[in-house]
């Protein structure tokens, strides 16, 4: 498998979508009828959450500044 290039611009910009995920969990959990979309709605922003933490570590490994926030962030 090809090896993903994840620099900071790109880091920044999965932290967004990170957000906009849970943003949209949020609003389909408040609006919608239908059970499925909720779950996954939210097993979605779970995953690109957990995809976001672990590029943060691996960009960390390159970039001090990153790191710090990392380990500042979850401690590890």
């Amino acid at each position: 498998m090809k090896s993903l290039n994840i620099n900071e611009k790109n880091l920044v910009a999965a932290w967004v979508l990170c957000i906009f995920c849970w943003a949209n969990t949020a609003l389909v959990m408040s609006f919608s009828p239908f059970t499925f979309l909720e779950v996954s709605a939210l097993c979605f922003a779970v995953v690109v959450t957990q995809l976001t933490i672990y590029w943060t570590k691996k960009v960390g490994e390159n970039n001090p500044m990153v790191a710090s926030v990392y380990k500042n962030l979850i401690g590890d």
